[in-house]
């Protein structure tokens, strides 16, 4: 049987955009993060079908390493869940990269929740055509 559970990991280190995006999707099972430890930690017990990464992280917050290193490690984890990366940087290198490494969407803040909640929904279904495919 396949697991169509709909569940949401949104790892961001600003605790007002975890908020914002947990209460924004209803029709989720909602978990976050706001490290890579926690972020891992959360991914492995609930094995979420969609994430969110913003690349910004501690201990790299005003860089990228730390959001790269995490998307690697959960598409290594689980290549079939379907991460957006929800950025403040709009650097098409780092669209480019997140591409490369497995990302689903890049998405660049402001988060306009509507056009977000539109894009998870597409990368859920991917998620549910991805486990068919198993």
């Amino acid at each position: 049987m396949i697991e169509t559970s709909k569940r949401l990991l949104i790892i961001d280190d600003d605790a007002g955009i975890r908020s914002q995006l947990k209460w924004g999707f209803d029709d989720f099972d909602v978990y976050t993060a706001d490290n890579r430890a926690n972020a891992i930690s959360q991914f492995k017990q609930y094995h979420p079908s969609v994430v969110t990464l913003d690349l910004g992280l501690p201990p790299d917050e005003e860089g990228e390493s730390e959001g790269f290193a995490i998307l690697y490690q959960l598409i290594s984890l689980a290549p079939e869940t379907k991460i957006i990366i929800v950025s403040g940087s709009e650097s098409p290198i780092n669209a480019d990269k997140a591409a490369s490494l497995g990302a689903f969407h890049y998405y660049p803040k402001p988060i306009n929740l509507e056009q977000l909640k539109q894009i998870v929904e597409k990368a859920y279904q991917a998620y549910l055509m991805a486990k068919c495919k198993k």
